[in-house]
Parts: C-alpha cells; structure tokens; sequence
C-alpha cells in the first residue's frame, strides 16, 4: 500500500479515537453529574423526613401530614427515576468505554502497519543502494588499468 495513503488512514483512525475519547469523556461527566444529583436528591430527602418527624412530634394536622408524605413520595419517585438515570449512564459510559478501546486498537493496528510499510521501503530501498554500489564496484574491477 501506498505510504501517502496509509498516512491518511492513520490521521484518519487517529481522529476517530480522539473522537471517541471526547465521547468518554462527555458520557462520563454525565454520570457524575447523574450520581451528584442523586445524592443531592437523597439528602434533600433525609432533611425532609427529619423535618417531618421533628414536626409530627409536636403535632401536626392531618392535612399537613398528607400533603407531606404526598411530598416525599415524589421525591421518593424522583429518587428512583435518578436511580435508572445513573443505570443508563453506567450502561453509556461502559459502551462508550469499549468503542474507545476498539479505536484505540484500530489505531495502534494502522501505524504498527504504517511502521511495518515504511521498514520495508527503507530495506527496499537499502537494497538498491547496496546493488548500485556493488554494481559500481564490479564496473571499476573490471574497466582496464590505465583508463582508456
């Protein structure tokens, strides 16, 4: 294969991993900012329900219980929707993990091949030289003493 050729397909597979990495990158800050979410969620939660218990001790209507458990039940319901956010994160960030891995590799195949092709245009070209001086060589050996 053509060395200009396979440059281009290296720049080519270099890009597409950096691609890739910039997707990692991005999916991951997702699930951090999934997870920090959640546990924001989780504390509001917990202040709540100490809230809750701090006021039914020292009495409370029934209508103010009901609206508050109505309250903690949706933040129970966002807590669980954040839950299965954080699971489709991990399963993101996981996939895009492996086609990190899978560029990377393409990558390394690419210039190990553009490596290998430019080895065997040096020794080609080695070759050449080395036949040109020996023919060079074997033309002195064999013109007669003396010039002419």
């Amino acid at each position: 294969m053509d060395p200009k050729q396979l440059e281009k397909v290296s720049a080519v597979a270099r890009a597409r991993e950096s691609q890739a990495a910039a997707v990692h990158q991005q999916r991951l800050q997702s699930a951090d900012q999934s997870q920090q979410r959640l546990g924001q969620l989780q504390e509001f939660r917990s202040e709540y329900e100490k809230r809750l218990s701090n006021l039914a001790g020292s009495g409370m209507d029934a209508r103010q219980l009901a609206g508050y458990r109505r309250f903690l039940s949706g933040l129970n319901d966002a807590i669980s929707r954040q839950g299965e956010t954080i699971q489709r994160d991990q399963e993101n960030v996981e996939l895009s993990r492996n086609q990190l891995l899978e560029q990377s590799t393409r990558r390394m195949t690419v210039e190990e091949l553009v490596a290998h092709t430019r080895a065997d245009l040096l020794r080609e070209e080695e070759k050449r030289e080395q036949k040109l001086n020996d023919e060079t060589v074997i033309r002195r050996h064999q013109e007669p003493p003396g010039g002419c």
